[in-house]
């Protein structure tokens, strides 16, 4: 039994069609990476830092940072540093061992600078000491 010639073509479509499919599939859900996989691309103080962000926060957008600073507010998701850095924890069970006062290094993804509060926002912090 032979394949018509238009029978074979539509064969090869489909076929290329599935090939197509799984590559683009496979590449729109890929796992996320975890902020130990990504490269640090500051590290300093929070003054440092926001200093930067002020004058042009789109290149920062999630980044990854490593900053030190003074805890200066504590609520259910997170902490302050230096008045002007939200950080939101990625395990909230820790928030029990931050204290006011307190001089952190944390490592997180930054999310956002809010211009009219001039606050810089971070997300999945871990503190590094």
């Amino acid at each position: 039994m032979s394949l018509s010639k238009r029978n074979k073509i539509l064969l090869a479509v489909i076929f290329i069609g599935l090939v197509v499919g799984y590559f683009v599939i496979s590449y729109a859900y890929q796992p996320h990476k975890t902020l130990d996989e990504r490269s640090v691309k500051f590290t300093g103080t929070v003054e440092e830092f926001t200093n930067k962000v002020a004058q042009d926060a789109t290149p920062w957008q999630d980044v990854v940072v490593e900053l030190s600073g003074k805890v200066t507010s504590i609520d259910d998701n997170g902490f302050t540093l230096n008045d002007n850095t939200f950080c939101q924890l990625e395990n909230t069970e820790e928030v029990s061992k931050i204290t006011l006062g307190k001089t952190l290094k944390i490592k997180a993804r930054i999310i956002g600078y809010d211009d009219l509060l001039e606050e810089l926002k971070l997300d999945q912090t871990k503190i590094i000491n």
